[in-house]
């Protein structure tokens, strides 16, 4: 059976506030009720716990939405966690006026309601977990959560090419029908299964 890492977190890097839920685990240990980001920490196995007067958080559940890749050396007993650094710009137009050189035109954050737009993404990835095929896409989603544009997913061997590189996308079009912020996030996941996390993130706001 495969064990179990938990991590101790602060209450700085969970953006929220841990306390009892009243409920007990194993019989012995409460189950704290944690918010990441403004959202509960739910369907996590083991859960949240309070023990010894601190908050314990299962290692792989916190670490994917803090956008990193969590993996087991079975043979070692290790556990290697790698937060990929994602540095993301949202701009009129991206140019590559030589190789490897780019001119970001007219960065931007606002646009008006009903609108629509077309614009470039441009990726700046580094420290990313190696692998034979890393798979990535761009999405975008409205204020109220839902995908209003999804790329075509992108494969990367960082084995081969190293563990930083650049990328850039354009978006055609795209009509920004409600006011509030659309977010533009790069999802990222290590070969053909598995999930895949959101790794970076940026905002349009639609006013």
């Amino acid at each position: 059976m495969k064990r179990k890492v938990l991590i101790l977190l602060t209450s700085l890097l969970l953006s929220g506030v841990a306390m009892a839920s009243g409920d007990v685990y194993r019989g012995k240990y409460p189950v704290a009720s944690v918010e990441f980001n403004g959202n509960p920490l739910q369907d996590i196995k083991p859960p949240p716990l309070v023990i010894d007067g601190a908050t314990v958080v299962p290692l792989r559940a916190m670490a994917e939405r803090l956008g990193a890749f969590v993996v087991r050396d079975e043979e070692t007993g290790k556990t290697k966690v790698t937060k990929p650094n994602i540095n993301m710009i949202v701009a009129a137009a991206v140019e590559e006026t030589n190789k490897n050189n780019y001119q970001i035109v007219s960065p931007f954050m606002v646009v008006d309601k009903g609108s629509k737009v077309s614009f470039d993404v441009f990726v700046d990835v580094d420290n990313a977990p190696k692998a034979d095929s890393l798979v990535f896409k761009i999405v975008i989603r409205n204020p109220f959560g839902t995908e209003e544009y999804v790329s075509y997913p992108q494969s990367y061997s960082t084995a081969r090419n190293g563990t930083a590189f650049l990328y850039t996308h354009n978006v055609k079009g795209m009509q920004f029908k409600e006011a509030g912020d659309y977010k533009v996030q790069m999802i990222m996941k290590q070969g053909s299964g598995g999930d895949y996390q959101v790794v970076g993130e940026n905002a349009i706001h639609s006013r």
